[in-house]
């Protein structure tokens, strides 16, 4: 896939600035590895680049969205393909983010799922109380969380919860505490990137995932990624806040199809497209355009 989207929609901007940053996006995009691709600091770049060529491929093609959205660094390419950022000055974000996150304090996370969240939220604080380190980080969907904190700390926690009634805790194979207070140090450090960088209203409102709302403003958007390296994701919010406006389609840009799963867990019933590939993107707007002829 990743070759093919290279090839076929090709982001010279993007990658120009990842190679500047001493990052060869293009052939880890073509003949990365999974262990290549598996580090924070090389993901997050890869997985922007591929939500933004294909987001801006659609458009492009026209597509108008009402609302967009992105779980944690997917926010960056709905801002970019929004108009929010421009999608080079979002590159340069997420690589320093990926970057800062890299270099924070030893730390993991892990999935909990069949707990109610304020149950999942006793038990963090009791073993924070302890010493350590662990928060509820994302808030998913209904019946799926996931903690962040120090190894020990997640441990606990883990246990606990099974104790407490948990379907299952499954340990995630990720660089470090993600969206818990072990980033607090990167995310002070990133303050200075985002600064650099010049916010604009998105054409469209985004559902924030520090928040759960939808936000219209440059100043809420830079707010909102100001405090997205410690914050929880609240995930579960910012679709019930794009529910509750009207939507009820959704095209899930970038591999795999976790976040479609997690839509029709939050909102029933809603119609997720995923977009993986630019042939995807086009048969999508080719579909769409012979709808739009029939009506």
């Amino acid at each position: 896939m990743g070759a093919s989207l290279v090839a076929q929609q090709r982001e010279p901007d993007l990658l120009t600035v990842a190679e500047r940053a001493g990052l060869d996006l293009e052939r880890l995009l073509v003949a990365g590895g999974a262990e290549e691709l598996r580090p924070t600091e090389v993901a997050q770049p890869a997985l922007y680049y591929v939500g933004v060529a294909l987001g801006r491929l659609a458009v492009e093609g026209g597509l108008t969205p009402a609302f967009g959205a992105g779980h944690s660094l997917g926010e960056y390419s709905a801002l970019a393909v929004a108009g929010a950022l421009d999608p080079a000055d979002g590159m340069e974000l997420v690589i320093a983010r990926g970057r800062l996150m890299g270099q924070a304090p030893p730390g993991t996370m892990a999935a909990v799922l069949g707990l109610e969240r304020e149950a999942l939220e006793s038990i963090c604080q009791e073993v924070s109380r302890g010493g350590e380190t662990c928060v509820v980080a994302n808030d998913n969907s209904p019946g799926q969380l996931v903690i962040s904190g120090t190894k020990t700390g997640i441990e606990e926690a883990g246990a606990a919860a099974r104790a407490a009634g948990a379907r299952r805790v499954v340990p995630l194979n990720v660089g470090g505490a993600f969206h818990s207070p072990l980033m607090a140090a990167a995310a002070a450090a990133f303050e200075q990137a985002l600064a650099a960088v010049e916010f604009r209203d998105p054409h469209w409102p985004i559902a924030s995932g520090t928040t759960g709302q939808l936000v219209g403003s440059a100043t809420e958007v830079r707010a909102g990624l100001s405090r997205q390296l410690s914050s929880p994701v609240l995930w579960t919010q910012a679709i019930t806040s794009l529910a509750g406006a009207g939507a009820n389609e959704y095209l899930e840009c970038g591999p795999g199809n976790t976040l479609g799963s997690l839509v029709r867990r939050i909102s029933p019933g809603a119609v997720v497209t995923g977009l993986d590939s630019p042939d995807s993107v086009r048969a999508y707007l080719s579909l769409a355009a012979a709808d739009a002829r029939a009506e």
